[in-house]
């Protein structure tokens, strides 16, 4: 029992370990990761490294080879009361084994109100000419210069590459503006300015001409404080700003080993015969499995299924008792999907290359060879080649 109790915990501790995100130190004087060592590949790691007192936030942004593509992005945040020095931030993505990838590391500090106050008036300023730029007031209509998706996306555009180097301790990201402005921008792009619409309002003294540009100005005016409010949501927090940053440019990562796995079962062949009354034969087999998936980035059920090829050690038998054999190696050859049933234990089904020894007495006779179903059972063997994993930079 004490023995039983032992190789669970170490069990329970084994498992832990391996839940647990592996440390990498970021240099920041060297812009190096543990002292340039590669990177951990197909694994989550927790990216350390040391921070000034006066930054409340670290983000880091991992980036394809060439540094456009954004793969994943990472925030430290400093809590309340917290005076340390060393942000951790785990990286939830799984690196590819013996690849390169570039990382923008950004620190920020909180900004002050004035500077605050005049990202806001910018941003406004920004979205103001835009606005302008795309509405046109025309004799009896107000005319869009592009499609109203267009403009949505150009809007938003505006904000994202504005904020780009701003973040906030709110959590408050930009979604978007909402379908408010959509139905506005409608609904301009839809108003006629015909003459007998205006008439009710019109006064003595104004001509047709001025009730009309009027109320295109007002509608416009909506617009543009509709969506002032929208992106305030943003500027009203407590923004805070990047006051340096670090780009390291095509990082490596570790070469992992992957096992030649090795199938040792036993199955049986169907030779012929119907449901009622069929021949079969079995014999052991050997040989290789390839997972059909890296259970680093496919599904489990991918992963776990191999595509494996051999030969059964012993010849068959059929009704008749003559020798099947196989072409080329004089044994049957076999290819098989296969998946585990428990954790070293393989169920496979495939098909064999049989072969008549009787019909092709002198060799191989492409004529005589047929393909015939088997199923087996088989347990793998992980043979490696050297030990741990290579590492290398450039």
């Amino acid at each position: 029992m004490k023995n039983f109790t032992l190789f669970l915990f170490v069990v329970f501790h084994i498992s832990l370990a391996q839940a647990q995100y592996k440390p990498v130190i970021f240099d920041y004087n060297k812009s190096l990761f543990d002292e340039g060592n590669p990177l951990p590949a197909e694994t989550f790691f927790m990216l350390q490294g040391e921070v000034p007192a006066d930054v409340d936030l670290v983000s880091a942004s991992l980036l394809a080879k060439d540094g456009e593509e954004l793969l994943y992005k990472g925030v430290w945040k400093r809590a309340a009361g917290d005076q340390g020095n060393t942000f951790q931030i785990p990286v939830s993505y799984r690196l590819r084994s013996n690849d390169e990838y570039s990382f923008r590391i950004n620190y920020f500090k909180e900004v002050d109100q004035e500077s605050s106050n005049k990202f806001q008036e910018q941003l406004h300023g920004y979205l103001d000419g835009y606005i302008d730029q795309t509405i046109q007031i025309e004799k009896n209509r107000i005319r869009l210069n592009e499609p109203v998706s267009r403009i949505m996306d150009n809007l938003n555009d505006i904000v994202n590459r504005s904020s780009a180097y701003y973040d906030n301790k709110s959590n408050i990201t930009f979604q978007g503006f909402s379908d408010l402005v959509k139905k506005s921008l409608q609904n301009i792009r839809n108003t006629p300015l015909s003459e007998g619409r205006f008439t009710v309002f019109k006064r003595k003294d104004d001509s047709n001409r001025d009730v009309k540009i009027k109320y295109a100005q007002d509608q416009i005016t909506q617009l543009k404080e509709l969506v002032k409010s929208e992106v305030n949501t943003l500027t009203s927090t407590n923004l805070l700003t990047v006051y340096d940053s670090k780009y390291i440019s095509k990082y490596a990562t570790e070469k992992v080993n992957k096992p030649l796995t090795v199938n040792v079962g036993y199955g049986a062949t169907y030779l012929s015969g119907d449901i009622n009354s069929f021949s079969y034969d079995s014999a052991p087999y050997v040989g290789i499995a390839f997972p059909l998936g890296n259970g680093a980035f496919n599904s489990k059920f991918i992963s776990r299924t191999t595509l494996s090829a051999g030969v059964f050690l012993g010849n068959f038998r059929n009704a008749e008792d003559q020798r099947i054999t196989g072409p080329v190696v004089g044994l049957p050859i076999y290819a098989a999907l296969g998946y585990p049933i428990f954790e070293f234990v393989r169920l496979n089904a495939g098909a064999t290359l049989l072969q008549n020894s009787a019909a092709a007495p002198d060799g191989l006779n492409f004529q005589q060879v047929t393909v015939r179903p088997f199923v087996g059972i088989s347990a793998d063997i992980n043979l490696w080649i050297g030990l741990g994993r290579n590492r290398r930079m450039k």
